[in-house]
């Protein structure tokens, strides 16, 4: 039985299940039946007597009885054991009906309609059906109330907050900017929240963001506790993160001085990169899509297509599809499907000269080559854009892929060919030079690998430069192991937590700081040597593709507590600004008609809403971006 907490009172009746209490300054006072939403008077002074028969009397008590009675005599388990008492309860039916609209993006007339109406009766007749401005209501209570308990799992979490950024525009130009957050939760899991979907001023300069990111912050209160901002190379992105590093460095805020706190998305950067791929093979391109559509385009000449692929015994088990422009990757895939089909696109321009989309053999060629750099990339953007999985550890790996292979191409340098990988080199030194640092950092704390794989690599790759590199990385990370080495359990400052007993001295002693600051070098010092130095001098583990780095860290923070803080805030941060079904999109984010009908508080509401419901739930659909979130939706507010 559960218990209302009124000093004196028990509340033991077994009456009690099918009232909500009603309280006045903490004393229940009336119980409002969960039935029919009557309100009882249940002083104490009264006792449970009027509860007792307002039950008898309740109508809807009485057809959940029959219901009730009718389940119970005729559901049983798989296993032919009978079900226990089915009880209705009007509200919790009203959170589930309010959960199912938003979770499955349904119109909020659908309460309305007469077949959902005659449907719903029919398998519960108690249920009181409400209106579409009460499920509205109902959703942006739940999302407030969602809220606040994310804020206060935030502001009690002691792991670091990493944040990612999209910007979204409606069909009328209304600018939107959406927040995700990043973090690792007590079971030592990866999670993410979209946290904000807010409308945007014009223009949408880097002042404009940094003015809604600050408030979002402040809203928060997670000033203190951020770690990173993964975006992309967008010039007003660069603007914005100057000013919020500027601002939170001011307030002495950011761990490490913030040199990680600016991290670059890597998908953006492929996306970049391989466009310039693309862009050589646009011919070939049009070839391949104008090759598709005419094949599909009717029933003969499908089976025409497929009697060729029979003779000359083609069987890659892929079939040609054709590709979405503004998605790389499935214009990556089908001109690699496409080269399976060669000798038959051939064979189909003898035998039909209606077909004249055929590629040449230069054409192929140049595919072929271009394919080959592709395909590393699509691994690479395949891995760093995972959202149920630490990446920033597997993203120094990921680029390390693309270094050599791109350095490794050699084309004669006045050809077409030549300039265009001349362009990807280029773009990806560029971005190697901006973030090879963030890229090693989270590779130190990886036990398959640790500082010794990056000395490695760089002693092949970078000879005498490598000694320079590995001590400045070495720099930073020992700096922001300091600094989480100064906080204690529930991050205040050591300082205020005394010191030795010869700590103890005046007040008015001018040197007192500089007696803390040598019994905390000392105390740094003994607890340096003991934790991160045991753990770098340790052989790296043996690897494999099962290896849960975080699972480890979990079992290990008992040994290392220093350095699994720390862990929990640097795999925190993502590698991509986006998730996998959005990190091959070179298009813009624009919202549908309905969504830009839409006030920006109801779509704020909904999406979050959405958004945490599968999260707590761990439902999976068919897409998990803000993006295929708000392109899919139907008309919610008409």
């Amino acid at each position: 039985m559960r218990k209302f907490s009124e000093p004196g009172r028990n509340f033991l009746s077994k009456v009690w299940k099918e009232y909500e209490p009603i309280r006045v300054d903490g004393i229940v006072v009336a119980a409002e039946c969960k039935h029919c939403a009557r309100n009882i008077c249940a002083e104490r002074k009264h006792g449970t007597s009027s509860l007792r028969k307002h039950l008898k009397r309740c109508r809807e008590r009485k057809k959940v009885l029959r219901v009730s009675g009718q389940l119970s005599a005729s559901i049983v388990s798989a296993d032919g054991v009978a079900m226990g008492l089915w009880t209705f309860n009007q509200a919790l039916a009203r959170r589930e009906l309010m959960r199912m609209i938003v979770l499955h993006e349904l119109a909020f007339s659908l309460v309305e309609y007469d077949g959902f109406r005659r449907f719903v009766s029919s398998l519960n007749p108690s249920f009181k059906m409400i209106c579409r401005k009460t499920v509205k209501e109902d959703c942006m209570k739940a999302f407030k109330e969602e809220k606040r308990i994310l804020q206060r799992m935030f502001q009690n979490s002691k792991s670091k907050i990493s944040l990612t950024t999209d910007l979204w525009t409606s069909n009328q130009t209304v600018g939107y900017i959406c927040i995700t957050a990043h973090f690792i939760d007590e079971e030592w899991k990866q999670q993410k929240r979209i946290v904000k979907f807010a409308a945007m001023e014009t223009p949408h300069t880097g002042a404009a963001m940094f003015k809604i990111i600050v408030n979002f912050i402040r809203e928060w209160n997670i000033e203190d506790n951020l770690f990173a901002v993964t975006l992309d190379n967008a010039s007003n992105n660069g603007a914005m993160m100057k000013l919020l590093k500027a601002h939170l460095l001011l307030k002495k805020m950011l761990p490490g001085g913030g040199k990680l706190f600016h991290q670059r998305c890597a998908a953006h950067v492929i996306n970049l990169i391989c466009q310039a791929g693309l862009n050589f093979l646009g011919t070939v391109i049009n070839m391949i899509r104008e090759t598709v559509k005419y094949i599909r385009s009717s029933p003969s000449r499908k089976e025409k297509f497929q009697e060729i692929v029979e003779q000359h015994g083609v069987s890659c088990g892929r079939t040609q599809s054709p590709d979405v422009p503004t998605r790389w990757n499935s214009t990556y895939m089908m001109i690699d499907i496409a080269k399976e089909y060669r000798r038959v696109f051939d064979s189909l321009a003898i035998q039909d000269k209606q077909y004249t989309f055929k590629p040449s053999f230069e054409h192929w060629e140049n595919a072929e080559y271009v394919c080959r750099l592709l395909k590393v990339f699509y691994e690479a953007t395949n891995v760093i854009s995972g959202t149920k999985y630490p990446t920033a550890n597997l993203y120094f790996h990921e680029m390390w892929k693309v270094k050599p292979t791109l350095e490794q191409q050699h084309y004669e340098d006045d050809s077409e060919m030549g300039t265009t990988v001349k362009y990807m080199k280029r773009k990806f030194r560029r971005y190697w030079k901006m973030t090879w640092l963030s890229l090693c950092i989270p590779v130190i704390l990886d036990p398959q690998f640790k500082l010794k794989y990056i000395e490695f690599r760089f002693g092949l790759e970078f000879g005498n430069e490598a000694a320079a590199m590995i001590a400045k990385i070495k720099n930073v990370f020992q700096g922001l192991f300091n600094e989480y080495l100064q906080l204690n359990d529930n991050g205040s400052d050591p300082m205020s937590q005394g010191g030795d007993d010869d700590m103890v001295v005046s007040g008015e002693d001018p040197m007192v700081d500089w007696d803390q600051h040598v019994t905390l070098t000392a105390r740094s010092t003994n607890l340096d040597s003991t934790e991160l130095d045991s753990f770098l001098s340790k052989v790296p583990i043996r690897r494999s593709d099962q290896f849960n780095i975080l699972a480890w860290w979990q079992t290990n923070s008992g040994e290392y507590p220093t350095l699994s803080r720390m862990a929990a805030a640097i795999l925190a941060a993502p590698a991509s600004a986006v998730a996998s079904e959005s990190a091959f999109s070179t298009g813009k984010r624009v919202l549908s008609d309905f969504r830009s009908r839409m006030t920006a508080t109801t779509l704020e509401a909904l999406v979050c809403l959405q958004d945490w419901i599968r999260a707590n739930t761990n439902t999976q659909r068919s897409f998990a971006s803000v993006h295929d979130i708000i392109m899919d939706l139907q008309d919610i507010e008409d």
